[in-house]
């Protein structure tokens, strides 16, 4: 069904069945590959829901078990959900290939220490690694180096990423409290991409000026605290994507919550959202107010921390008995 879906009526997926029906592709220039498959795996749905006497002479065949298989073991690559999951891991990996060359050894040293006078950078840190904290505490305990964050470098904090996308998610007849959780986590994800790539491409745009000394002052400041706030930025991004993959993980018990408490749930994730949308703002090439992203940072992990602590994020609700 789910291969169905995908190829018939995911909106992002190929939508055969609304290019067939609107007559924008010709029945007989359609693929034949295309058909195959579709054909194929409507056998396997169709064995399915037959009666076993009548069943069991074609599933003894070689095609027809191979095609079984496959159909068992298939995901969805279309559902929202999915393509949630595949934009969690790029953002991820951009963010891990930002480019960070040390600066001169003097700027560094101013650099370090601006940032030891910086009490809201501070703040930050120690919210950061008290949330992840927090955060990891939930991650299966096969997908997990270390329950200990001290243990893992901020390097690492994402590994556990590809694992959680990884964990089979049921696709089929989502209701629409989900969806709309749903909605909203793509929605940060896009954001937390948005920032990702913008700041790499800043990062390289400023490193080769830097190289090319044709940074002017004012500029050269800048770019010093754009490096600084990256460290700070990398660590916050992957928190964000943490809990998304994670609550994403757990949407199906959103019908637990009561109807106030899924209202405060949506505000919630709004307030990330908003909060994703000024990092992506102020990130901005045309802007870079890296001065803004701290206290921004600041402002939204203080309110990460209070919901998590009041015990109604989805991760939550998966721990209570059925």
């Amino acid at each position: 069904m789910e291969f169905l879906w995908d190829f018939l009526n995911h909106q992002e997926g190929p939508r055969v069945r609304d290019h067939l029906s609107h007559g924008e592709v010709s029945v007989p220039d359609f693929p034949k590959g295309v058909a195959a498959q579709l054909l194929s795996f409507s056998v396997v749905l169709l064995l399915r829901f037959m009666d076993d006497d009548v069943a069991s002479e074609f599933k003894e065949r070689a095609a027809v078990q191979s095609l079984v298989r496959l159909a068992g073991g298939y995901s969805s690559r279309f559902h929202p959900a999915a393509l949630l999951r595949k934009q969690v891991l790029s953002c991820e990996k951009c963010v891990r290939g930002w480019p960070l060359p040390p600066l001169p050894e003097e700027e560094a040293g101013r650099e370090a220490a601006r940032l030891e006078e910086n009490s809201e950078v501070n703040a930050c840190s120690s919210l950061i690694v008290e949330i992840m904290g927090e955060l990891y505490s939930h991650v299966p305990g096969n997908h997990i180096v270390s329950r200990d964050l001290e243990d893992v470098p901020v390097e690492k904090w994402p590994q556990p990423l590809p694992g959680l996308c990884g964990i089979r998610l049921p696709t089929l007849f989502w209701p629409r409290a989900a969806l709309e959780v749903l909605t909203l986590l793509r929605s940060i994800g896009s954001c937390c991409a948005r920032v990702a790539l913008q700041v790499a491409a800043s990062l390289e745009q400023r490193q080769r000026q830097w190289a090319e000394k044709t940074l002017r002052s004012r500029q050269r400041r800048n770019f010093v605290r754009m490096r600084s706030s990256t460290k700070l930025l990398s660590p916050v991004l992957a928190l964000l994507l943490l809990l998304v993959a994670l609550e994403l993980l757990s949407i199906q018990r959103v019908h637990r919550q009561s109807a106030r408490e899924h209202q405060q749930y949506l505000r919630f994730l709004k307030a990330v959202l908003q909060f994703t949308e000024n990092l992506e703002v102020q990130s901005g090439l045309g802007r870079n107010q890296w001065g803004k992203v701290v206290a921004l940072t600041h402002a939204a992990l203080l309110r990460i921390r209070a919901f998590g602590e009041r015990k109604q994020m989805l991760i939550h609700l998966a721990e209570e008995p059925e």
